[in-house]
């Protein structure tokens, strides 16, 4: 059976190219590209054809572009990837709602690799997170930047970058949500006692309790979250 043939835009071909070149390493990191014009006239097409393959690129993570200096190839990263990534899932109500079951599984490990690698010097990080979050609860405030650090510490102690890295990206589209659960009733004081039981299992180096207490912790902040959800609807 034949399947139809999807309609490419010429930008979209000259994208396709590039990024061959640098798959292929015959574009390494910090090279750079050459001028639009002469692009154009390798590739008998318009600048403007260009320069929007360009922004994609760019938008990417494929490539950087200096004022006055040009445009380079970028070093890949998981930081280049997830960027684009991160703005997809911004602008997609459904992707969000994974992304929560994403945030479940991932940060119920990294709490079980931190209680794993724990050392004095990361223990005191999270430490600091939660005294953080108690003086701004104390405050009369929801403690959000605690509550961040707590868990930006607790990805650090876990030891693997790169689910450090997802959980930074995984918390920052999840922020509005986490700032909307925070703000229920009796929240802020609540949160703050689980917080401080995933710390103590984390230190006491149990990996199987810190992922439990985490997995009880994030699925009644989605809980909440519904409810707040169920109570705007019902306001409307």
């Amino acid at each position: 059976m034949l399947t139809p043939l999807k309609k490419t835009k010429l930008y979209e071909e000259i994208s396709k190219q590039i990024i061959s070149l640098i798959n292929s390493g015959e574009l390494k990191p910090g090279d750079k590209l050459p001028p639009e014009r002469s692009l154009a006239e390798q590739l008998n097409v318009s600048r403007t054809a260009i320069r929007e393959a360009l922004r994609a690129l760019e938008s990417m993570g494929y490539i950087e572009s200096k004022v006055g200096g040009g445009t380079f190839v970028r070093e890949i990263s998981l930081e280049n990837i997830i960027s684009p990534v991160s703005a997809m899932f911004q602008q997609d109500e459904s992707l969000l709602k994974d992304l929560i079951a994403v945030r479940l599984l991932l940060e119920t490990e990294m709490a079980s690799l931190a209680a794993k690698n724990i050392t004095p010097e990361k223990a005191l990080k999270i430490e600091e997170a939660i005294v953080l979050m108690r003086k701004e609860v104390a405050k009369g405030e929801i403690g959000l930047r605690g509550d961040n650090s707590f868990h930006a510490a607790l990805a650090e102690a876990s030891g693997n970058s790169a689910m450090s890295l997802i959980s930074d990206m995984c918390m920052e589209l999840l922020s509005k949500t986490r700032l909307a659960t925070l703000e229920l009733e009796n929240q802020p004081e609540q949160s703050l006692s689980e917080h401080i039981m995933i710390y103590e299992a984390v230190i006491a180096g149990d990996s199987r309790l810190a992922a439990k207490r985490m997995k009880e912790h994030l699925n009644n902040a989605n809980k909440n979250l519904s409810k707040r959800k169920s109570k705007q609807s019902q306001e409307k």
